[in-house]
């Protein structure tokens, strides 16, 4: 198949990742012929807005497509896999962490097609400046999934299996973990009748700082400059939440371990 070729898909999986794929592929020109989910009304919802056929059914299934992409959490891979019986149409799952070779057998032209990027429902996103991490069982997968992915965004990577668990091991470190901590945060500011608006433009100013450099040559803080009596009183003032104290710690033990200052 060409470049940029208007593809055929079926999304199983009407989750974050189902539903922002749908969304982006269909205005991206491709057709998106039907969503799988075992939860019907998050099919219907996905389907309603684009007027795209869903079902329950492994067995509903459509054979004419030409990509098929899972984007099931990572547990349920398997299990939709083993019921599928693709011949050598182009199927893909999304995962960061599952290996390649847990499609083989569905098709003769299996491979990974990992958005990655936070992906919400009820955010937007744009796909333009998100990486995609892909790769193919052989030349034709990788090809055809490399053209279907051109047509979201120019930032394209091939990746083994161990490159890509790398990735989203630190993603989710980088994300998730840090989505905790504002989640923190914003808690110990609510509890004292303060906004979490107020971190806004500090947490803004970090993400912004590590454009340009090295996120351990920018570490700031009482951790990094030994603060000892500062950091002792964050932990009185913690000590009401085991939990909060805890991870104060054993982070600012971490900086204090890796900082080079």
């Amino acid at each position: 198949m060409e470049k940029n070729t208007s593809y055929k898909i079926v999304i199983l999986g009407a989750g974050n990742v189902g539903y922002q794929l749908a969304w982006h592929l269909h205005n991206s020109g491709h057709q998106i012929v039907q969503i799988f989910s075992r939860h019907l009304p998050s099919a219907k919802w996905i389907g309603n807005l684009m007027d795209i056929p869903c079902t329950t059914s492994i067995n509903e299934i459509t054979d004419d497509a030409d990509i098929y992409l899972i984007s099931v959490n990572d547990d349920s891979i398997q299990e939709v896999a083993q019921q599928l019986h693709l011949k050598d149409k182009v199927v893909a799952h999304t995962s960061g962490a599952v290996p390649m070779k847990i499609l083989d057998g569905v098709s003769t032209n299996y491979g990974i097609f990992y958005p990655l990027l936070t992906l919400s429902r009820n955010v937007s996103v744009d796909f333009s400046v998100m990486p995609v991490c892909l790769n193919g069982a052989n030349d034709f997968t990788r090809n055809t999934l490399t053209s279907m992915a051109e047509t979201l965004t120019k930032k394209i990577v091939v990746v083994d299996d161990e490159k890509r668990l790398a990735i989203h091991v630190a993603a989710v470190i980088a994300n998730n973990f840090t989505n905790h901590l504002f989640s923190i945060s914003q808690m110990i500011l609510e509890k004292t009748g303060l906004s979490f608006e107020i971190l806004k433009p500090l947490i803004n100013e970090t993400v912004r700082k590590i454009q340009n450099h090295d996120p351990l040559n920018v570490q700031t803080g009482p951790a990094v400059r030994h603060d000892e009596h500062t950091i002792e009183m964050h932990l009185k003032f913690l000590k009401e939440d085991g939990r909060f104290s805890e991870i104060y710690k054993m982070l600012s033990d971490d900086i204090q371990k890796y900082s080079k200052h």
